[in-house]
């Protein structure tokens, strides 16, 4: 994106986020998140908990995850198949999900139709029933969608790439649980599970849309104000991961067509804050897009890749500056991974050009514009900013801190960051070559 788009978007008019936004606590504990957007008359109503594989201890992995199925099947006033019945008869439509820091509901129902949502995002919250019979039948599309994740050689190298990276900080654990896990979960795991995580006071919601403040927070305090809060405290796993002195490799040979390279460094969170945001706008530049280095560099100039992606994790503690590679033969992978570590280097000790750093500026303008256009991403990200930081406001800050990055501090990140004592190789190559 050019200068000329940014400063087109800039003149647009940009109305304060927190005009649009109200904010307020139930008695109960529960925080409600009002953002209105009239553009359509439609709205949006989400329910996120604080909980998804952070909190699993070893043993339980991908617990959230099954909870999240069996929380689609019974209350005290919906019986299994109700929800998706109510919602399509209703016209909306409705999804869950679980990741690694909270677990989301969400219902999209035109305007005059969504105090249904909260209806029901209110018996989900307190009111879910796990009958023997029921967990059984959906345990086992769990453990059948864990089974593809083990015959799908892609998730293979995920999984293992992530579980080797990462010793300790439960982001080595992937969010459907590992197989043993997911295999052995019980009924009274998943309830107690349940009752301990979902309540008002370990939760949010967010109703974005066409809406007034005050008929939401009457509603809201009709269908959730009657349930009882109990704050959940959450463990905190900033620096448990220790320091890594040597590079780790993984190879996985399965039956695949073509290799992948996935080429990751343990990087900061965003907690610190500088050097967070240096290496977000070290990850654009390096492999975010066509226009990247490693992407001209691999695919256009050496053709040694079909395909080059790039970035950060963004989170709150510690995480991965990752590269994945699409070679195009088995052969070449020593020669990319050169040509990569080569290019890190010179992030580490050359200065990164204006003209670089203005088009990492306008890409996340330009993000920040088209969001504030789809209810559905307003809500995933007040929600996710009000858990992960306290405060939805944490949306501007991350334009904000974009924008004061130099060109030192992204030299000076990769130099102590994206070397290859702090390196992890993972590849996946076909059984047939490797014999």
């Amino acid at each position: 994106m050019n200068l000329l788009l940014s400063l087109l978007l800039l003149s647009q008019p940009n109305e304060p986020l927190a005009a649009r936004v109200t904010e307020f606590t139930l008695k109960n504990g529960l925080a409600v998140i009002v953002y209105v957007d009239s553009a359509a008359p439609v709205v949006s109503t989400n329910v996120y908990y604080k909980v998804g594989s952070y909190d699993e201890p070893l043993g339980h992995t991908g617990l959230s995850h099954m909870l999240e199925h069996l929380t689609f099947k019974h209350t005290d006033i919906y019986k299994p198949g109700d929800f998706d019945r109510i919602v399509d008869s209703a016209g909306g439509n409705n999804n869950g999900f679980t990741s690694e820091s909270f677990t989301g509901y969400y219902e999209d129902f035109a305007k005059d139709r969504y105090e249904l949502a909260l209806k029901i995002e209110a018996s989900r919250m307190g009111k879910c029933v796990f009958p023997d019979s029921e967990f059984e039948s959906e345990h086992q599309v769990v453990s059948e969608e864990r089974r593809l994740h083990d015959n799908y050689p892609a998730t293979e190298l995920w999984e293992e790439y992530g579980a080797t990276a990462c010793l300790v900080h439960p982001s080595r654990n992937p969010v459907i649980g590992w197989s043993d896990d997911v295999f052995h979960f019980t009924v009274q795991a998943a309830r107690d599970w349940y009752h301990e995580h979902y309540n008002p006071a370990n939760a949010v919601l967010v109703v974005a849309g066409d809406v007034r403040p005050a008929d939401v927070k009457v509603k809201a305090e009709k269908y959730f104000g009657g349930l009882k809060g109990a704050p959940v405290t959450r463990a905190d796993y900033y620096a448990v991961e220790p320091e890594q002195h040597g590079e780790r490799r993984i190879t996985i040979r399965k039956r695949v067509r073509v290799p992948s390279l996935i080429i990751g460094f343990h990087s900061p969170g965003t907690r610190d804050t500088a050097e967070f945001f240096a290496a977000e706008v070290a990850g654009s530049i390096a492999g975010s897009g066509q226009s990247s280095r490693l992407y001209k560099k691999l695919v256009t100039e050496l053709q040694l890749a079909t395909s080059v992606w790039g970035g950060n994790s963004v989170d709150r503690d510690p995480g991965l500056f990752q590269i994945g590679i699409t070679p195009k033969a088995e052969s070449l992978i020593p020669r990319i991974e050169q040509v990569v570590q080569a290019e890190l280097d010179r992030l580490g000790t050359e200065l990164v050009s204006d003209r670089e750093l203005q088009q990492v500026r306008n890409q996340v303008l330009a993000g920040q514009f088209f969001q504030r256009d789809d209810i559905s991403d307003m809500a995933y990200l007040l929600a996710r900013c009000k858990i992960l930081y306290g405060d939805w406001r944490a949306i501007e800050f991350y334009p904000s801190g974009i924008q004061l990055v130099t060109a030192t501090q992204v030299r000076d990140f990769c130099h102590k960051y994206l070397k290859p004592d702090n390196r992890t190789t993972g590849i996946l190559v076909s059984a047939k070559e490797g014999r």
